[in-house]
């Protein structure tokens, strides 16, 4: 399908703001990968902060999608939260996504001073509460420990998935010289695994 003007902005802003930054993709950049005169954006868009409110509200709701479709395939809640885990971690290797203009243009690292983000924290609460429901039920039906805080187990999955797509597409091998194979991601998972997974205590007392 042959994309309109309109569409070819968000699609541009949306790689560009990835490749460059928030404070570098300008008007001018973005007419340029477009294609188009500069003052389309803005009849179409208006301002550049408007338009970086809906290219992250995108990238979020289809994130938001493809999680919901993970979902089909889980048996119970550990699984429910790996498969949510691993979604993430395969969507930040699909170029397309846009996941780069998350990691270097989170709302959370103040790149847009003095906007109203409240539109995109909403997005980012679903996304928060999904993975806060998984973990309940994983409680509840035994499969994730049960001493585990599902605010904190929450915070402790989310740093380190997105932690690790940082550390993989941000950072790449400038972190203490290492570099990131196609075992990088399994080994999130199977971390995050031990983590959550209620493994039942050995019983000392019954061996002797």
């Amino acid at each position: 399908m042959v994309m309109g003007n309109k569409e070819r902005i968000l699609e541009s802003a949306k790689r560009l703001f990835g490749e460059l930054g928030y404070a570098e993709t300008t008007y001018k950049r973005i007419a340029q990968e477009a294609g188009i005169a500069d003052g389309l954006i803005a009849h179409h868009y208006g301002s550049k902060e408007n338009l970086f409110q809906l290219v992250e509200i995108a990238i979020l709701s289809d994130l938001l999608n493809k999680i919901d479709e993970s979902q089909y395939y889980a048996s119970d809640g550990l699984s429910s939260v790996l498969n949510f885990a691993k979604c993430i971690l395969k969507v930040s290797t699909i170029p397309e996504s846009g996941f780069l203009t998350l990691l270097r243009c989170s709302p959370f690292l103040a790149n847009t001073v003095g906007a109203d983000n409240s539109e995109i924290l909403t997005v980012c609460a679903q996304v928060v509460e999904k993975m806060l429901d998984s973990l309940r039920k994983g409680i509840a039906d035994g499969s994730i420990r049960p001493d585990l805080e599902p605010n904190l187990a929450a915070s402790v999955i989310f740093s380190t998935v997105f932690g690790a797509t940082r550390a993989r597409l941000v950072a790449k091998e400038n972190i203490l010289g290492l570099s990131f194979t196609d075992d990088f991601y399994p080994e999130i998972l199977r971390i995050l695994t031990r983590y959550l997974e209620n493994v039942p205590s050995l019983d000392y007392d019954s061996l002797s």
